[in-house]
């Protein structure tokens, strides 16, 4: 073979050969990228599967924590609705552990709490495995985890004192803390408010106690003192008009007069003085009943006609007619305005009048008195109405008195709903004017006045009912004026032992006597089916007492001190309805 074909066959090899190494070579470099991509992609897909589980592991942790969470806002919210309701007990704290245990995660718990009782001990209650709970009596720091991050301790506080602590062991992941611990400073929280709410109760039903004790011992020492007063007042007011009745020299009439004028001043200031009494204790109340308004005022103006003649003042009153005949409200209270006004405008009065005026104006019954008197300077006007305060307190003031009658009015016109003002210029007067919204009566009760109706009292018989010798001896000349010769008891067994033997039409009975009061021996008498009048002799006037009487079975009160009239308006009015039974018993016959 000629050499220039072998030498075209030996470049051609030389090609071959080249082109398979570069084919040799560019597979390698193939596989080993390959080798590479592949290498990378299980990196990849490793990384995939671990965020996966990662993710999963996460949200399984999240759905845990949040299943906690809402495990302990329920009992949270259950244990809240208990203490709004009930107060803190031991076992209201035993079984918040029991529930606290029934989550998953906690293991143990504890509650070290202040005792519930007067000894002010800690005691200490568990739930779950008590062996868990490592003891940590050392620890001061209101929140504290244990080194292992499993026990938590959260000290209850209310306030500045140290209430307790609350105990937990739980297995749980670490970046749970956070959530525990608001979860759990709730609870401590609740149990912190609860204790409050408890020793506000304590002390709200403590203070409450204190104050109707207080009440009652002040109802009791206004009736009490009711009574010491108007007592001895009944026998010296009572003996002066019993004295009137009899022959007197001049100057024997003018020590009578004077023994009488200080007498009804000393009623009118123990008046004053019960009556505060009674508005402090909140026992002055308004009675509200039909009346008439023009006889409620011609008696007032009977009243002060000669008063103010013997002062040498013009008396002017004024009353309108376009008044209703009959008003429905408390003639008494109103009369007690009026005569306390009028008293005063008399007593700063030296010279000139006294001007009433009474009219109905806007459906209100409203009255002014004005007086030509000293008049009140401006600096004295705000404290006018307390109580125990006039213009002029010092002990050389030209006007006597205790300083009560306007505190008392001013709180009568409050609780009638009314309005009170005055005016004064001083050196010229003063003027006060009140209205008081009460209601019309259309209808008039035809009522009958027992003072004006005849009827021979001296054939009635009675038993007098009283301890105090002096006002035994008074009732008895008293009704010796009536021709009556009563009987005397001395308390209210001896008017029940009476009573069983004899017969008597009426019973005057006092309400407070040693051995059995009048109110035991009224009871006692009306069980045992006696049915005749008992009038009520009493020294008080408070509501309580005038209760007390009606509910023990007595027919009517007659209040001391009291007059002659007093006594025979009381007898006509029950004498004829004596008269009235006995007819109607005989014509049932």
């Amino acid at each position: 073979m000629p050499n220039e074909d072998i030498n075209q066959l030996t470049e051609k090899v030389c090609l071959l050969t080249r082109k398979i190494e570069r084919e040799k070579a560019a597979k390698k470099a193939a596989e080993k990228l390959l080798e590479e991509k592949s290498r990378e992609l299980y990196t990849a897909k490793q990384l995939v599967e671990n965020s996966l589980v990662h993710i999963k592991e996460k949200s399984e942790q999240d759905i845990a924590l949040l299943q906690f969470k809402t495990y302990l806002e329920s009992i949270l919210l259950d244990f809240n609705q208990v203490f709004l309701q009930k107060p803190i007990t031991n076992i209201l704290l035993q079984r918040l552990l029991d529930d606290l245990i029934g989550v998953d995660e906690i293991k143990a718990s504890k509650i070290r709490f202040k005792s519930l009782d007067d000894t002010g001990k800690f005691k200490s209650f568990y739930a779950g495995d008590k062996s868990l709970v490592k003891g940590d009596s050392s620890i001061s720091s209101p929140l504290f985890w244990s080194n292992n991050h499993r026990q938590i301790k959260i000290i209850i506080n209310s306030e500045d004192v140290i209430l307790g602590s609350l105990t937990l062991v739980i297995d749980s992941p670490i970046s749970w803390q956070h959530t525990i611990e608001k979860q759990l400073l709730l609870f401590c929280d609740m149990i912190s408010a609860a204790h409050r709410r408890q020793e506000l109760l304590a002390r709200t039903i403590e203070e409450k106690q204190r104050a109707e004790n207080s009440e009652q011992s002040t109802r009791d020492f206004v009736a009490m003192i009711n009574h010491e007063l108007r007592t001895p007042l009944n026998g010296l007011l009572g003996s002066a008009e019993l004295m009137s009745d009899t022959k007197l020299s001049p100057h024997q009439q003018q020590l009578l007069s004077t023994m009488h004028q200080s007498g009804e001043l000393l009623r009118v200031i123990i008046n004053d003085l019960l009556d505060l009494s009674k508005m402090s204790a909140g026992m002055l109340q308004i009675v509200e009943v039909d009346f008439s308004p023009r006889k409620l005022c011609n008696m007032i103006y009977d009243i002060f006609k000669l008063r103010t003649e013997e002062f040498g003042l013009e008396f002017i009153f004024n009353y309108q007619e376009s008044i209703p005949k009959r008003l429905l409200g408390d003639p008494d209270r109103i009369k007690q305005l009026l005569v306390n006004l009028i008293g005063n405008s008399i007593k700063f009065t030296e010279a000139g009048k006294i001007s009433v005026n009474i009219e109905w104006k806007n459906n209100q019954f409203c009255f002014s008195v004005a007086d030509t008197g000293c008049g009140i300077p401006k600096d004295k006007l705000d404290t006018l109405f307390d109580p125990f305060t006039q213009v002029n307190n010092s002990s050389n003031r030209a006007f006597e008195g205790t300083g009560l009658g306007l505190a008392i009015c001013k709180h009568l016109v409050d609780e009638m709903h009314g309005e009170m003002s005055l005016v004064s210029e001083l050196g010229h007067g003063t003027q006060f004017d009140i209205s008081l919204p009460l209601k019309q009566i259309s209808t008039p009760r035809v009522q009958i006045d027992a003072a004006e109706t005849c009827f021979p009292i001296e054939k009635l018989s009675l038993l007098v009912v009283e301890d105090s010798a002096v006002n035994q001896v008074l009732i008895e000349m008293i009704l010796a004026k009536f021709k009556i010769k009563p009987t005397i008891a001395s308390n209210g067994l001896e008017a029940i032992q009476f009573l069983a033997e004899h017969q008597v039409d009426i019973v005057f009975m006092d309400c407070r006597m040693p051995v059995i009061d009048g109110f035991e021996a009224t009871r006692k008498l009306r069980e045992s089916g006696y049915h005749k009048p008992i009038i009520a002799l009493t020294a008080s006037t408070t509501s309580t007492e005038t209760e007390q009487c009606f509910e023990c079975g007595m027919d009517e009160i007659v209040n001391k001190p009291y007059q002659k009239d007093d006594i025979r308006s009381a007898l006509i009015k029950w004498g004829k309805i004596l008269e009235q039974r006995q007819s109607s018993a005989e014509l049932n016959k």
